[in-house]
């Protein structure tokens, strides 16, 4: 309540102490004739554009205006295509506004401008704005809206006092001398007018009250006489198809029949919602699913529409990152060993949830963590062996990725025996990388075991002697033995130069021995002799001897 009397004039400082608890509702719609706001903020369409029908006799009716004291009468008058309340002020009593202040068709260019709301008491019922005591309440019109219907609800508070309303168009002036308006507590009085002259529009407005008073206007109406508004059209295009984390084209746009400025608003179902002059022409959608688009058009003079459409946006598989494993070979111990693997991957989904396999390679898949981007997991192994490492990644979308680990596992058991080897096998076609077309005896000889070191001991020889192929070994990296196979790396030289890498698969069968030679530059990477060219190094494929033995020697 003000803490003034009827009796006594108000001060600045009393309007200045009600500035408090200015709380403004977040649905403010963008049409304000017969036009709801969704929860969403979307414009529904009105039940009808056009407020009434036949006319009513007015009032007072002049050769330039059509004057009205209901509101009734007034608006069978044409069609009111804004109407203001002010009801988007919740929350508190006092709401003050900067000048000028746009709202509703009607520029206010008082100052200060103010909203009442009931909390103020002296008998406002509900929000309407004014001014300071004493002041002038204008506003103006938008040259472009040509409206020519004009009329509000008005009341006073404090004091009774002679209201004047002083009218401008594009044409002339209009004075209203004591309007007659009743106390707050009273009641209020309709007044509007209605310009009659072709062509002609208002501009203006300027209420003047007395000093001790002030003047509350309340469901301020704004429209045009004799032109049915053309509402517009609204179009949502669609439906439309994407993937996730990539822009979708869209084709939002509204059309208006008057030429109207138009106002969009828009839901497009993943929680984007807005408002403006311009709908959106793309939006990423940031997880797969079917999403509901929902646009709204309005023009300035209450017409609205609204157009539906869907978009179905799929599903993009996360991408596994290269990823290698430890190079050293891993000593088996009574407890088994442990290898720790990680990687990292990519998802456009940024919405989508993870989950990760590893294979490692011995039969075991076993669950792996894959957070933010990052997929870590434990291999354990108990026999020695070399093991090829695949990891794979979902999202929760069905999508996923698989890759090979780059490098092998090696884990190796150095009580396990050891290995000799000596003789030949007949080189196949293809085999030697510098002559394909090659065949005939490649003679080897080899042996390799651990002694008090990390790193096998012994040396290994091979040579192709029609294509002068001859290798040589210089160090050996790690021998495992399971079973009747060992496996065996190392580097050398080839022809006396280079830095070139090999490997020995060795079988100690019965009925009989068999070998996989492989050779390649460490460098480039390019293999230069294979006699199992093709097969995976885990194929376990080897060559019979053509003549010599392999033995494998328990410790």
């Amino acid at each position: 309540m003000l803490p003034i009397s009827s009796s006594t004039p108000a001060r600045r400082s009393d309007i200045a102490a009600l500035l408090s608890a200015r709380q403004v509702s977040r649905c403010v719609p963008l049409l304000f004739v017969l036009a709801a706001c969704s929860d969403g903020g979307i414009v529904e369409p009105p039940a009808s554009a056009v407020r009434g029908s036949p006319a009513h006799a007015a009032v007072v009716v002049t050769p330039d205006y059509s004057k009205f004291d209901t509101r009734s009468e007034f608006a069978t008058a044409g069609v009111v295509n804004q109407l203001n309340g002010f009801d988007e002020f919740t929350g508190g009593p006092v709401y003050p506004q900067s000048t000028p202040w746009t709202t509703h068709g009607v520029t206010y260019t008082s100052a200060p401008n103010f909203v009442f709301g009931p909390g103020v008491g002296l008998g406002v019922s509900s929000n309407a704005v004014s001014t300071e005591f004493g002041a002038p309440l204008s506003g103006t019109f938008a040259s472009a809206d040509a409206v020519n219907l004009f009329g509000a609800d008005m009341s006073l508070i404090v004091t009774a006092a002679p209201v004047k309303l002083v009218l401008s168009t594009n044409l002339r002036t209009y004075t209203f001398d004591n309007l007659g308006i009743p106390l707050a507590d009273v009641g209020r009085r309709f007044f509007g007018v209605a310009l009659s002259t072709p062509g002609e529009y208002l501009t203006g407005f300027r209420f003047v009250v007395g000093p001790a008073s002030t003047l509350l206007l309340d469901n301020v109406a704004i429209g045009h006489t004799g032109v049915p508004n053309a509402p517009p059209v609204a179009t949502a295009g669609g439906s439309y198809t994407g993937q996730e984390g990539s822009a979708v084209a869209l084709s939002l746009s509204g059309s208006d029949r008057d030429a109207d400025a138009l106002t969009f608003s828009w839901d497009l179902g993943d929680g984007t919602k807005g408002s403006g002059a311009t709908p959106p022409s793309s939006h990423v959608y940031v997880n797969d699913g079917s999403y509901a688009i929902t646009l709204a058009v309005s023009d300035s003079r209450g017409g609205v529409d609204t157009a539906r459409t869907t978009a179905a946006i799929s599903n993009v598989a996360p991408v596994l990152a290269p990823f290698s494993v430890q190079a050293a070979p891993l000593a088996l111990t009574a407890g088994g060993v442990t290898l720790s693997v990680s990687a990292t991957f990519t998802d456009v989904g940024v919405a989508d949830a993870h989950t990760a396999t590893l294979d490692c390679g011995d039969g075991a898949v076993v669950p792996a963590m894959a957070p933010n981007g990052t997929v870590d997991g434990t291999c354990l192994f108990t026999t020695p062996g070399v093991y090829i490492i695949q990891l794979t990644v979902r999202d929760d979308g069905g999508g996923s990725d698989t890759r090979f680990a780059t490098g092998q596992a090696v884990v190796y058991d150095a009580s396990a025996g050891w290995v000799t080897g000596g003789g030949w096998i007949a080189s196949p076609v293809g085999a030697y990388a510098a002559a394909p077309a090659l065949t005939g005896k490649l003679t080897f000889g080899f042996v390799a075991r651990y002694q008090s070191s990390a790193t096998p001991g012994g040396n290994a020889e091979l040579k192709l002697n029609l294509g002068k192929l001859s290798f040589r070994s210089s160090s050996l990296d790690w021998l495992v033995v399971t079973g009747n196979t060992a496996q065996l790396r190392g580097r050398g030289m080839m022809n006396g130069g280079g830095d070139y890498a090999f490997e020995v698969l060795a079988v100690d069968d019965s009925p009989g021995d068999g070998a996989r030679i492989r050779i390649w530059d460490r460098t480039t990477g390019a293999v230069v002799y294979d006699n199992q060219r093709g097969e995976p190094l885990d194929a376990g494929a080897v060559t019979a001897l053509a003549g010599g033995s392999i033995q494998l020697h328990q410790r």
